[in-house]
């Protein structure tokens, strides 16, 4: 996964455990986009805080994760999801006796349970 994305991934999860100056420079940095000495900048500190800000917020996301893996978990049971969603779209009522109908509404409920993740 990019470290971006990866790091946005954590901060959506992980964000509120980290010091609030923490989660700051890190949503600034990887959220909004923002360079280190435009960060630097907007909080009225140097260039290398921020540099060590960011070093510092992605290790606790990181450790956050390895400790307690709901990352990991929410992606697991994303996959398990799209998969039964798969596997329901693949039954043909007509050949497995199944209502159509019911069988639509099962499809449509999973999609928006997968749609709200």
């Amino acid at each position: 996964m990019e470290e971006c994305t990866e790091i946005a991934i954590l901060l959506d999860f992980y964000g509120q455990l980290l010091t609030s100056r923490q989660y700051e420079i890190l949503d600034l940095h990887y959220n909004s986009d923002f360079s280190l000495g435009e960060i630097a900048g907007q909080l009225n500190i140097s260039r290398q805080g921020v540099y060590d800000g960011v070093k510092k917020g992605k290790e606790a996301l990181r450790q956050f994760e390895g400790k307690l893996g709901l990352v990991k978990r929410f992606s697991k049971h994303e996959q398990t999801l799209r998969v039964v969603l798969e596997n329901l779209q693949g039954i043909q009522p007509e050949k497995s006796g199944l209502d159509g109908i019911v069988l639509n509404q099962c499809v449509e409920e999973l999609k928006k349970v997968i749609s709200d993740l």
